[in-house]
């Protein structure tokens, strides 16, 4: 029997660039975790569902980065729409910060935050080696070390827009110059 990071692993890799699309990236760090935070897992199994009624919505319930459970509706088929795909702000951002705390299945935000969270591009699907890889760009005007790294939704839930933090990491330290860009790359192997 082959264990969860035989078959399902996240490998993160942190670079500097001079701009935000990578075009130069100086790799500086990659890691292949397996760890999987819970809110990952509670949207896996939302979205990975049976077959329901025809007006049974589906729901699931994720810490915000604030801390705070939020009902986030994988499918409703009646009434005002709150899914969290229906709205153009939804999507993927990338994050960096400065701690080096370890990792828990609990994380629901970065621990020390540098720079803004940044849009990642659209995830691409490469069929012959079962990876889906997201990118992104954090600006840091003022530079900094990172040492945690984190992927979150930006996600309709039942009241509003929310963010949902499905990835923290932490990684050896990357110095990253003034004005210059930490460039992050998310890749979900399969």
């Amino acid at each position: 029997m082959r264990g969860l990071n035989e078959i399902f692993t996240v490998t993160v890799r942190v670079g500097e660039a001079d701009d935000p699309s990578g075009r130069n990236v100086r790799w500086k760090a990659e890691k292949e975790v397996d760890l999987i935070l819970d809110n990952f897992g509670i949207l896996l199994a939302g979205l990975i569902r049976p077959v329901p009624a025809v007006t049974t919505g589906k729901s699931v319930t994720m810490k915000d980065t604030s801390g705070t459970n939020r009902t986030v509706y994988v499918y409703q088929s009646t009434g005002v729409s709150p899914y969290y795909f229906n709205t153009g702000l939804a999507g993927t951002r990338i994050g960096v910060g400065s701690s080096s705390q370890a990792a828990a299945r609990t994380d629901y935000n970065l621990i020390t935050q540098l720079g803004s969270w940044a849009s990642t591009d659209d995830g691409v699907w490469t069929s012959a080696t079962g990876k889906i890889t997201f990118s992104g760009s954090v600006y840091l005007s003022e530079g900094g070390t990172v040492r945690e790294v984190g992927f979150l939704g930006y996600f309709q839930y039942s009241a509003g827009l929310g963010s949902f933090l499905l990835f923290r990491d932490v990684i050896s330290d990357v110095a990253i110059g003034a004005g210059k860009y930490a460039f992050v790359q998310y890749t979900i192997n399969l």
